[in-house]
């Protein structure tokens, strides 16, 4: 099809050129976290983009690394989520490199494989959502040396304050992994910890590798702009219904919005069924023509109604932009996450599988 009623363009070489300056900037490694569909781009074209540039790719789950491996991606992918003890000799067989976070699945590792297996291990400095905590970790380390068939390749620590402006609580958390570095031998395992935030504002935590997500598709996850990145991902829809409202007429469910005069409205061809957020209900905004027009009433699951100017010139079928630039006016992701009440991650991962995703470069 060549019209969609809502689609998504990715930008791949803007995802290159931002994957280049992160590794040129920082000198370090690049382990490309592609985990969520590519934070909602496109998990299989974003990766394969990424090849040559990225030495490592890292996903949540197992699922997400065997569409890769069926993709033919034959790089390494770190899962960066320690897996069930079920799953030991699954995640070997498709070539993925397992975190490990708990000793139940690396007894059941060791058990479940025949060869030398390389992992990560996850250090818990205080993100305490899962990990090995870092005052047990040395012990930890060298109790894993009794199991055989395991080799550690890999020692990382995540940041649960790199993107707010007080680094105070980053600095704990380095000190802490950088204590835990200094009680085990240097064994040539590759060190990480910069997530994007960090990764574009705290040098300190560099390591070996950097290990950066949403900044790799053009957004800032801090106010800082240390580094220039380029957006990759604009989300269009169409109009597919021009009307008119009376003085205190409503609109959509429950009739939220009631007119204050005779007004003009478009619907646009997108909904929260497309992941299009329902609590930018009276308070989203779309551009329409190069300049913005407020969403009016709820947003339905598959449409959302949309307030004209008099002066508006618009047909059926035209082109409206959620998402990205039109003319002169633009909408950020960042600016569509904080109307809706939400995060820029949460914006890019919802955007549903119905929404097609067409790939430029």
């Amino acid at each position: 099809m060549d019209y969609f009623r809502t689609h998504t363009e990715i930008n791949l070489e803007a995802i290159r050129r931002n994957a280049e300056t992160i590794k040129v900037s920082t000198g370090k490694q690049l382990i490309a976290v592609v985990k969520a569909n590519a934070y909602g781009h496109g998990v299989v074209p974003v990766t394969k983009a990424l090849q040559g540039i990225a030495d490592m790719f890292a996903v949540a789950t197992i699922e997400e690394g065997v569409a890769l491996r069926q993709a033919g991606i034959c790089d390494p992918i770190l899962v960066l989520f320690s897996s069930l003890p079920e799953q030991a000799a699954h995640i070997v067989a498709q070539g993925l490199t397992p975190t490990i976070s708990n000793w139940e699945f690396a007894d059941k590792l060791n058990e479940a494989v025949s060869k030398i297996v390389s992992v990560h291990v996850n250090i818990n400095t205080g993100m305490n959502r899962y990990g090995v905590h870092w005052t047990e970790a040395a012990q930890f380390l060298n109790r894993l040396k009794t199991l055989d068939r395991l080799v550690v390749k890999g020692l990382f620590t995540h940041l649960a304050t790199a993107d707010e402006a007080d680094k105070s609580y980053v600095s704990v958390q380095l000190k802490r992994f950088a204590s835990v570095l200094e009680e085990i031998p240097n064994s040539g395992s590759l060190v990480h910890a910069a997530n994007s935030a960090a990764t574009l504002t705290v040098p300190e935590a560099y390591f070996d590798a950097v290990r950066p997500g949403l900044s790799l598709y053009g957004v800032y996850p801090t106010a800082e702009r240390l580094i220039t990145l380029a957006p990759a991902l604009t989300w269009k829809a169409r109009i597919g219904w021009i009307g008119s409202l009376s003085e205190s007429e409503g609109v959509s469910y429950g009739l939220t919005y009631k007119a204050p005069r005779q007004t003009r409205v478009a619907m646009v061809q997108v909904g929260y069924g497309d992941g299009y957020p329902r609590t930018l209900s009276n308070v989203g905004e779309v551009l329409m023509g190069g300049a913005r027009r407020p969403i009016i009433g709820r947003v339905c699951m598959d449409v959302s109604v949309v307030r004209l100017e008099s002066t508006d010139n618009v047909s059926i079928g035209d082109e409206v932009v959620l998402i990205g630039k039109q003319g002169k006016a633009e909408i950020t992701v960042d600016e569509l996450a904080h109307r809706a009440g939400t995060i820029s991650y949460e914006i890019l991962t919802q955007i549903g599988t119905r929404v097609p995703r067409i790939f430029k470069h």
